[in-house]
């Protein structure tokens, strides 16, 4: 039997469990989702006010308005992120330092995050600098939650939140509450809870899309010292799960031998983090601890699959200068050692049922500055070790190197290029097809990524009027990775190798910006080709990548003058992919328009109404990372969803 709670009925008990003792201090809010890209996209700030405007509820709503982030599989659970086309098992991803390591089935989606919780996004998508982490093989995102600081309001020592919605598309309410406070001056305790009910949703057109109805619950707790002497310290304890009974390929609806099953995703991640930073030019330390714990079950199938990953980052900054060049050097080592099993109901895990893997790094990465010219190299290396069970183990050890440079060569004007290498060979099969008798390529080789970019930024003031910004960039890139691991389940014994074929991420990106005042409008483009070694196109390929057709955003955000009242539209456009295998269909192109309203009462202080609609016109598509069947088929994207949400701070 599966309890279904009513989210608004489960955010308001939560709020009455908690309480804190109060004690007179201010504390500003940040509530900002700061996502930082690579040199074509700078620093981009999305507010936490715009992702409940959005109304944002999965991994598509939050990268909505970036055209060189896409994410396939409609439904939350087939989910997956593709940077410049890479797929998400490609990069290094982590959620407050925790790495999220497993790669559970190449039908499901394997990153469970709540955006509400969210006070950064990190993303790093030109060549890899040493620090980035192990495996960065198509660029690194880093998730990062709130503190309690960040929700106090100036003067609060305690505070609290409740927030509901409505989604019409999927018929889903969502409920959340959340009780922070400060004790003492530094000090602070968060305690979150929120769910989320849906029923299957319906695809542009009309029609119900079956296999998609879920239920979601979302928690965290996180105590976080900050400014305590020269201290800063979280530790943070969250938990997510995912349930529904969907198809077992939840990213292909129409595949032909289709089934389903009740299954439940759940991550768990525990991450300490601590920053000494004294005042010396010397020593800025950050040590970061977790483990991170994902599980799948599912039900009707009777199968149990499991990753859980151990490690840690230990390093320090020293800034100091040498004749005229400023520098500013990390040092350090990070580990991390991943666990894997596949269980079934009826069986005992036995030997070829586990892998182990385990990576030690070792990193330095110098960013200098001499005048307008930044040199930025460095590099690291890795040993790694994987434990295959009876088929053996497969260790030995790489170097990464890499160089950026950037010169500033006017006020306005900076140009930029770079070139980065990373390494994986520290990696677990694919956890729900391990089992049986295998076998490992003698040699097995690492997968490795060698990435290049180059590019231009322009910024200017007082264009069209004297308090106006024009902003432009542009950025070529290249990245070549070679040696994919592939585990082929058909044969007798199963078999781990090396694909012979090196696959390429090649394009351009293109961003233009304007603002004044109260208004900001920007237009981003992206061209990936992704391509085999011959220069054939990619195509889908699960666990690789997917071919996607040109892509153009143009999100604009605009406050009211003398209102309470913001507004927001977002169309994405994306062009018809007719570079495709032989054999293969293309992929229609389509554009999508996205309304958006907030309105927040001077006179209700802590008041925040969302109103947003997304696919306004209800147009039927499929996203072109969503995976293509060779009948051409691929799964639909919800139709129009009129989001309506509220949320009070008091």
């Amino acid at each position: 039997m599966h309890l279904r709670l009513n989210p608004l009925t489960l955010a308001l008990v939560t709020a009455g469990t908690l309480s804190l003792p109060a004690h007179a201090q201010e504390t500003q809010p940040v509530e900002t989702v700061t996502v930082t890209a690579d040199s074509l996209q700078g620093n981009m700030a999305v507010s936490a006010e715009e992702l409940e405007a959005r109304q944002a509820q999965d991994l598509e709503d939050m990268f909505r308005d970036n055209a060189s982030i896409n994410v396939g599989g409609g439904v939350g659970a087939g989910q997956k992120v593709y940077l410049r086309g890479v797929e998400d098992t490609n990069l290094n991803i982590t959620v407050d330092g925790a790495a999220q390591g497993g790669y559970l089935f190449h039908h499901q989606g394997r990153l469970n995050i709540e955006p509400e919780l969210l006070k950064r996004v990190g993303v790093e998508s030109g060549p890899a600098s040493a620090d980035s982490g192990p495996g960065a093989l198509g660029g690194s995102v880093r998730f990062e939650t709130k503190d309690a600081q960040d929700m106090l309001r100036p003067g609060q020592t305690i505070g609290a939140r409740l927030a509901g919605g409505l989604e019409s598309a999927a018929n889903a309410t969502s409920g959340s509450s959340a009780v922070y406070g400060r004790l003492g001056e530094s000090l602070g305790i968060l305690a979150y809870m929120k769910g989320r009910n849906s029923d299957d949703y319906r695809h542009g057109g009309g029609d119900l899309q079956p296999a998609t109805a879920s239920q979601q619950r979302s928690y965290l707790l996180k105590l976080s010292l900050l400014n305590h002497g020269d201290h800063d310290v979280r530790v943070s304890a969250e938990r997510r799960t995912d349930q529904g009974d969907y198809f077992v390929r939840a990213h292909m609806p129409y595949f032909s031998r289709q089934s389903r099953s009740y299954q439940e995703t759940e991550r768990e991640t525990l991450s300490f983090q601590h920053r000494w930073a004294p005042d010396s030019d010397w020593i800025e330390l950050t040590t970061k601890l977790y483990q991170n714990t994902l599980d799948l079950d599912r039900i009707e199938s009777e199968t149990f699959s499991r990753a859980r990953n151990i490690g840690g980052d230990i390093r320090n900054q020293m800034r100091f200068e040498t004749g005229v060049v400023q520098h500013a050097l990390t040092t350090g080592i990070d580990m991390f050692e991943q666990k894997t099993e596949n269980i079934d109901y009826d069986e005992a895990s036995g030997a070829n049922n586990q892998d182990k893997a385990r990576n030690i790094g070792l990193f330095l990465q110098d960013r200098m500055t001499v005048g307008d010219l930044g040199i930025a190299w460095g590099a690291r290396f890795d040993d790694y070790h994987t434990d295959y069970g009876q088929a053996g183990e497969v260790d030995g050890s790489e170097i990464s190197p890499n160089l950026q440079l950037s010169y500033q060569a006017t006020d306005n004007l900076r140009l930029h290029a770079g070139y980065g290498e990373a390494v994986r060979g520290a990696k677990t099969r694919e956890v729900l097809l391990i089992g049986g008798d295998v076998e490992v390529e003698k040699g097995l080789k690492p997968e490795q990524a060698k990435q290049a970019e180059i590019g231009v930024e322009w910024q200017g003031y007082g264009m069209l009027t004297k308090q106006d910004t024009l902003n432009l960039a542009v950025t070529g890139f290249n990245t070549r990775i070679e040696n994919f691991q592939a585990y082929d389940r058909r044969s007798d014994p199963h078999y781990l190798y090396n694909l012979e074929d090196e696959v390429t991420s090649q394009g351009i990106e293109a961003r233009l910006g304007w603002a004044i005042n109260q208004f900001d409008t920007q237009l981003s483009y992206s061209h990936v080709d992704m391509e085999d070694e011959n220069g054939d196109p990619l195509g889908d390929e699960m666990a690789i990548g997917a071919s996607v057709g040109d892509t153009w955003v143009w999100d604009t955000q605009y406050q009211l003058v003398d209102t309470d009242v913001s507004l927001g539209y977002t169309l994405t456009g994306v062009e018809r992919l007719t570079d495709v295998q032989d054999g293969d269909h293309e992929k229609p192109g389509y554009v999508v328009h996205d309304v958006r309203a907030q309105w927040q009462p001077a006179a209700y202080q802590g008041l925040t109404v969302s109103l947003a609609v997304n696919n306004l016109l209800d147009k039927e598509y499929s996203e072109h990372s969503s995976f293509t069947l060779s009948s051409g088929s691929s799964m639909p994207e919800p139709g129009r969803d009129l989001r309506l949400g509220m949320s009070y701070r008091f």
